[in-house]
């Protein structure tokens, strides 16, 4: 990648590159670089990096990779939502998105460009002399587990993608793209590190713990069909007894919900979440910009409360526009009372669940199912067996995390539903639509990148 940003908002004073803290900093030559060495004097300016990482990423204007875009686009590209006008983002829920397209340039490259933070932190921490061995494992840790959320949702949006570990631009200027793998391996290394060192008596949700990476390992395991590993890590969120079901549908989104395992706070000024700003209409008579498309406002089971406390409706003209209502604030409270959930408590049951029926403990899988189904108002499942019950566990994740995190949009892809669900709801779908384009610009600055099949 011969462009890599890093957006200066509160690191400036930290890394003391630039006196302008909204200003862009290309990294176009080692000379450069952040030098490690002399960013990090203490651990205050180590904690003051790390936390930069997390308001880099959420200060960034709209849907961008962490703060919704993750949900938004994916859910156009699956079965969740569509659009009521016609832009540049048709295109992903038309599965027909152009290598030049704007919006997934920008998912990509504000993906490596948080990547590149949290490299300059890892290497600053590891070559500071003023920290105490854990303290520097404890940050270097967190930092690990934000790098692993970003490269876990860059694998499933593109596949393969280049593997930047170091902010060595002559690395990284020329990086080919490695395996999924190989992704999933470093993934992996590092909630592994983060496990090990981040502190269990932490719960301080908006910033990665030893449960955030917990639940994202578990989340990683059952991603690669190693179920026995997923159980044993979803065992460690469900019997810790730091986390709970949220009786009210209402308090999920909550910054104050028992439900949240990790959470990103909003920070651009005057919002909450972009996904509330996008995804509800300005007044009760306006057209949604995203409605939810009929095969997923139907699949909803009579009595359901996620129908009733998740979903709101608006009535244009006679038609009813149903449209994604999980986090509810357009415009920012103070203090901001809803928060982006990244992890939370009912995901992990449905992990168990399916881990736990793929290794054929059905009535353990049975039993986990029907904590979320009975939360959310219905009765227990009526499937009985194997293939009922992970059709079952199906169905109930995209009840419950639908409009979240690219959840459906990656299910579909990882349980290689995709083709048989999308191929007779979508009438341009095609098996390479699975994965998204490398971006031509990346393309036409590394020789070493090659693009994905149908681009």
């Amino acid at each position: 990648m011969k462009k890599l940003y890093i957006i200066l908002l509160c690191l400036c004073p930290v890394l003391a590159i630039s006196s302008s803290c909204k200003k862009f900093v290309q990294i176009d030559a080692p000379k450069n670089q952040i030098i490690s060495d002399k960013v990090f004097a203490d651990s205050t300016d180590v904690n003051a990096a790390v936390l930069g990482i997390y308001i880099n990423m959420m200060q960034a204007f709209g849907l961008s990779f962490s703060s919704g875009g993750v949900t938004t686009y994916p859910a156009l590209s699956s079965d969740e939502i569509y659009q009521s006008t016609t832009d540049i983002n048709s295109q992903f829920y038309a599965n027909n998105i152009s290598n030049t397209n704007d919006t997934n340039t920008a998912l990509w490259t504000l993906a490596y460009n948080f990547i590149y933070g949290t490299n300059a932190c890892i290497e600053g921490i590891e070559a500071g002399t003023a920290m105490s061995s854990s303290q520097k494992n404890i940050l270097c840790a967190e930092a690990k587990c934000i790098r692993a959320f970003l490269y876990f949702n860059l694998v499933n949006l593109y596949g393969p993608v280049p593997l930047a570990i170091t902010t060595d631009y002559n690395i990284n200027r020329l990086l080919s793209r490695s395996s999924a793998d190989l992704v999933y391996s470093q993934i992996i290394a590092d909630l592994k590190f983060a496990q090990a060192n981040l502190l269990s008596s932490s719960t301080i949700s908006e910033r990665a713990n030893y449960y955030a990476a917990t639940a994202l390992l578990a989340k990683v395991y059952l991603y690669r069909g190693e179920y026995a590993l997923a159980k044993i890590e979803s065992d460690k969120i469900i019997n810790s007894g730091q986390f709970q079901l949220m009786a009210d549908l209402n308090s999920v989104f909550l910054a104050t919900s028992k439900e949240t395992i990790w959470r990103f706070i909003p920070v651009f000024p005057g919002r909450e979440t972009w996904e509330a700003y996008f995804f509800v209409p300005s007044s009760t008579t306006t057209t949604p910009k995203y409605i939810l498309t009929n095969k997923l406002f139907s699949s909803f089971e009579t009595n359901d409360l996620r129908k009733s406390k998740w979903v709101n409706i608006n009535i244009v003209s006679g038609q009813s526009y149903p449209y994604p209502y999980k986090y509810k604030r357009t415009s920012a409270t103070s203090p901001r009372t809803e928060s982006y959930v990244i992890l939370r408590f009912a995901e992990q049951y449905l992990i168990r669940a399916e881990a736990e029926a793929n290794l054929d403990n059905l009535i353990g899988a049975i039993t986990d199912l029907n904590m979320i189904r009975n939360r959310a108002g219905l009765p227990n499942t009526t499937a009985s067996d194997k293939t009922t019950i992970l059709l079952a566990i199906e169905n109930e994740r995209q009840a419950e995390l639908f409009c979240e995190g690219g959840n459906r949009w990656f299910d579909l892809k990882r349980t290689n539903r995709a083709n048989k669900i999308l191929s007779s709801e979508k009438a341009n779908w095609k098996p390479s639509a699975a994965l998204y384009p490398i971006p031509q610009t990346e393309i036409n600055a590394d020789p070493n990148l090659t693009q994905n099949i149908g681009y």
